[in-house]
């Protein structure tokens, strides 16, 4: 068994969906070429194949990957099949692919036609909530389609030895993809107005310089994983307010830290947080500020210590151990149908 990956850089060492590959060891990966002769050449005829791909991002990275699954026979699996898996439907081996974006992106991502034609040529699909399930179910037979969720790393995402301090409480926000920057920033000038200094606003996200920000918010880019867990631990409550979203990487972190999380109510993020997350309306910056609000007032209390524990417990669910297992169950499915 191979698996083709490319890694996101700005995932941290424990986080990101090609940790997986950690917990199957007898997976072989298949990695673009570093050398810088086959980096060259793969780029160079990357440049000639990649204009009849009509993926919107498909680097030569990506391009170098798929030679490599196309010249094997042995059953394979595409990580990441929103960006690699184009060239390599055509492989002799039977071949597994994860999808990772929304179905209205994936909509977005080729038209109906072109989706008609690919799904298909993949023995079997992987997803990662219920929604893109019912995407895939309409192109190809729902037996094809498997359910397997993103995983978190449990034993580097972990809760502090204490709980914070109520002092002043940190509300937290990490990433960039698909956030709703306008609730968020609504939500940093209510807090502001009410707590002042009282409250600390931190946002770790990419490009932080590609747009303003509420003035009483420190922006922090390209932190250090032990800086970021840190920060998850310290923050009273995570704020992730979101367009849409399958799984979500800081959420299993967030959560993983035990840390109380206040989440938009699309995509998959139920599925995620079951009943161990405040989730709030689409758009809605009221009702994400009273959520924060109702949090930061529970700091110190019982009901404070439930939603930390019930956090914590709910990204066990998702510990990698267990997801791939559930994976292994897919690479046996793969291999049988050769």
């Amino acid at each position: 068994m191979i698996a083709s990956v490319v890694r996101v850089p700005w995932h941290t060492d424990h986080g990101g969906y090609d940790r997986l590959l950690d917990h199957l060891p007898e997976v072989r990966r298949i990695t673009p070429p570093t050398g810088p002769l086959t980096t060259r050449a793969t780029r160079q005829a990357h440049r000639l194949f990649a204009r009849s791909c009509p993926l919107p991002f498909y680097p030569a990275a990506h391009f170098a990957t798929d030679l490599h699954l196309m010249a094997s026979r042995k059953a394979a699996h595409v990580l990441y099949g929103d960006e690699q898996y184009w060239f390599s439907r055509r492989r002799p081996g039977p071949t597994a692919v994860t999808y990772h974006q929304p179905p209205a992106r994936l909509g977005q991502l080729l038209p109906p036609r072109t989706w008609r034609r690919l799904a298909p040529t993949a023995e079997h699909i992987v997803v990662l909530d219920p929604h893109q399930q019912a995407f895939f179910t309409d192109l190809v037979p729902p037996g094809r389609v498997h359910l397997v969720p993103h995983g978190i790393d449990t034993t580097a995402f972990t809760p502090p030895p204490v709980p914070p301090s109520s002092n002043r409480p940190l509300v937290l926000t990490v990433g960039w993809w698909l956030r709703d920057w306008d609730v968020l920033d609504a939500v940093h000038e209510r807090l502001h107005r009410r707590y002042g200094g009282g409250v600390e606003l931190i946002v770790v996200t990419r490009q932080a310089r590609s747009r303003p920000w509420y003035p009483a918010v420190r922006v922090l880019e390209g932190v250090t994983e032990q800086t970021l867990i840190a920060l998850y631990r310290r923050a009273a409550v995570m704020l992730l307010p979101l367009i849409d979203a399958t799984a979500n990487n800081a959420l299993l972190e967030a959560m993983a830290c035990g840390t109380p999380v206040v989440a938009t109510d699309v995509g998959g993020i139920r599925h995620y947080t079951g009943g161990a997350a405040q989730l709030i309306p689409p758009g809605d910056a009221g009702a994400a500020a009273e959520a924060v609000e109702k949090v930061l007032a529970e700091t110190g209390t019982a009901a404070y210590a439930v939603r930390r524990a019930l956090a914590r417990e709910r990204a066990e669910l998702f510990a990698w151990p267990l997801v791939a297992d559930q994976m292994r169950d897919i690479y046996r499915l793969l291999e049988e149908g050769r």
